[in-house]
């Protein structure tokens, strides 16, 4: 996206700057322009969610005055994923589960965690499923199990589909990086130069460390080698000053969360699953039975950024996806 846009509508700005430049240039249009998009999308998402067009627009309000905006400018793809997210959300409270799973496709290209984004749609297709038992056994209906057994292999087309862009980029690199037979010198000059300037691990090297591994992921490889990430590997005296930065966020989303619990206790209790009982709902909490799902999405990526991840992260881009949801 950033090169096509530099070498078409940017194309004029390589005759006064260096092609990086134009590409730093074109990187940040890209972004603005997903960003306010993203936005739009966050404020249509919400007034369906939330059921308040005021508290949407609060909500969207907050997601671009965050501190984590910076991101969404910069030359990385938050701005991408969080469109590509947000649409494949709207489109699952507009019950198009076909639209959804391509939007959701796409974030996972973008962005590895964007797999955590099936979630929703196992959601819809269970609640789905309990309403339709529901109707049988109040109506005492016949079912139809091959219209059964169709969604069912629908759901399955599309959680694939969901998965397929991360798991073909997986197979490109273990294809480069640990192809025995192939010594890739015709590599770019350019490329193989920087690499050697950077350190990095070239495809002419051999096959990489992580090839024998039972699952040759190359990106969970990385994520541990070079970024420290796994499970408590972040626990050290050293990041108390990110901790502390993170803190506020996820004291806050641990709120929103409990909160929801505590007045909605028997739509949490089976999981939204079953008919709304309006007598055990507080009509004074902020959010509706509706968050349910977001709201178990929020404590996921909470649990995920506080054991798992870097903590700065909880600070910064949980602003921006929580803080939206909150």
């Amino acid at each position: 996206m950033v090169r096509f846009v530099a070498n078409s509508v940017l194309y004029p700005l390589q005759f006064c700057m260096s092609y990086t430049s134009v590409l730093l240039t074109s990187a940040v249009v890209i972004n603005t322009v997903c960003f306010v998009l993203s936005a739009m999308t966050l404020h249509e998402l919400g007034h369906i969610v939330l059921g308040s067009d005021a508290v949407a627009f609060r909500a969207a309000q907050f997601y671009c005055i965050n501190p984590a905006s910076v991101f969404f400018s910069a030359a990385y793809s938050e701005s991408c994923y969080a469109l590509l997210a947000f649409r494949g959300m709207l489109l699952v409270e507009r019950n198009c589960l076909t639209s959804s799973a391509f939007f959701f496709a796409l974030s996972g290209a973008a962005r590895s965690n964007g797999l955590v984004n099936i979630g929703f749609l196992l959601y819809r297709a269970t609640r789905d499923a309990v309403e339709w038992l529901l109707l049988y056994y109040q109506a005492k209906t016949k079912i139809s199990f091959s219209s059964f057994a169709q969604k069912m292999c629908k759901l399955a087309a599309l959680l694939l589909l969901c998965v397929v862009p991360l798991a073909a980029f997986q197979y490109h690199a273990y294809s480069v990086y640990c192809n025995q037979l192939d010594n890739y010198h015709n590599l770019p000059e350019h490329v193989w130069q920087y690499g050697i300037k950077q350190r990095y691990r070239m495809p002419y090297m051999g096959p990489s460390v992580w090839c024998s591994y039972w699952l040759p992921l190359s990106y969970s490889y990385i994520q541990f080698s070079h970024w420290n990430v796994g499970f408590l590997s972040y626990y050290e005296l050293k990041q108390i000053p990110n901790f502390l930065l993170a803190t506020p966020m996820a004291v806050l989303c641990v709120w929103m969360i409990v909160s929801h619990l505590l007045n909605h206790p028997a739509h949490c209790l089976y999981a939204g699953l079953l008919p709304k009982n309006d007598a055990t709902d507080s009509e004074h909490d902020c959010l509706p039975t509706t968050c349910f799902v977001y709201v178990i999405h929020t404590a996921f990526l909470l649990m995920f950024g506080i054991l798992c991840m870097h903590v700065q992260v909880l600070a910064l881009y949980f602003y921006s996806y929580l803080l939206a949801s909150i």
